[in-house]
């Protein structure tokens, strides 16, 4: 092996460093990102510094000299391409029983949703991210149901970003991804194990079963599933998107639900909604009329 010197080294990832993104090619990312996954990146310096930084580590990986050399490999289409695009620019930031008031409101439905409709309540993550949010509400479901919760509840778990959902769909975190989650969930629903050396949380079974993984896409111009669901959780999401984004998501999410459901947004989103077929309840909790 030849050995690389210190300055070598450091003189390549300067060289990195100093590349420049032009207005117009970041305008070139914004407007694919924008395109391929609804999310709204104006050209502000905050912007500019987020894709740049991001897809600066996309050519050291592919060893490209320009962001222009990355936009040529992009625009040709390969899914592989357009996946670790989305995936670079997506930001991915959840944890366990995150905004934990809307787990509460679930768990408090829930056994009157079952008495309504039977065994068979279904429920659907709209933005699963790295898995914590479907894995809580599987959690949530099987306290408030009863241990045979997986005969009762259906969880469909969704992500635009593969690289994420394929995490989810493992149910392995390291030790500072379990934050959150309180002792007694933690060695009632994970159990530990080791890989390569190092130990992993992996979710068992019991609420593993319950969820159903999945990539979606929700800039699709309609949601086309076989079944209502009962309860929707897409949180965090509608932030990056513009208003137009917004009020269409919104719509399909609603044609999605059964009568009486319920659609849980984040907490900052609550200001978002205005539909006539959705009676908010509380913080970003509305119901389906």
């Amino acid at each position: 092996m030849t050995a690389v010197k210190k300055n070598e080294l450091v003189g390549s990832l300067y060289d990195f460093e100093e590349i420049k993104l032009s207005d117009k090619m970041f305008t070139k990312f914004a407007e694919r990102m924008y395109e391929l996954a609804g999310v709204d990146l104006p050209l502000t310096p905050k912007n500019h510094a987020l894709i740049r930084n991001r897809i600066v580590k996309l050519l050291r990986r592919h060893s490209l000299k320009s962001y222009e050399e990355y936009w040529t490999m992009i625009d040709r289409g390969s899914p592989e391409m357009v996946s670790e695009f989305i995936s670079a620019l997506t930001t991915n930031m959840t944890s366990f029983y995150r905004e934990s008031n809307h787990f509460d409101f679930l768990g408090s439905v829930l056994p009157d949703l079952c008495r309504k409709f039977g065994n068979d309540i279904r429920l659907w993550c709209a933005a699963a991210s790295t898995g914590q949010e479907p894995y809580t509400i599987a959690m949530t479901a099987n306290e408030a149901v009863g241990d045979n919760s997986a005969s009762k509840v259906r969880i469909l778990a969704t992500d635009i970003d593969l690289q994420v959902l394929k995490k989810a769909s493992s149910g392995t975190y390291e030790e500072r991804e379990m934050q959150g989650l309180p002792p007694a969930q933690r060695h009632k629903y994970f159990e530990k194990i080791k890989a390569q050396g190092d130990e992993f949380w992996r979710a068992k079974d019991q609420i593993h079963s319950m969820i159903r993984f999945a990539p979606f896409n929700l800039m699709n111009p309609k949601y086309e599933f076989q079944h209502k669901f009962h309860v929707i959780f897409c949180r965090n999401v509608l932030i990056y998107f513009d208003e137009a984004t917004t009020k269409k998501v919104i719509d399909n999410l609603v044609t999605c639900l059964a009568p009486g459901g319920y659609l849980i947004l984040g907490h900052s989103e609550s200001g978002n909604v205005k539909h006539q077929q959705l009676k908010p309840l509380s913080r970003a909790v509305y119901q389906k009329l």
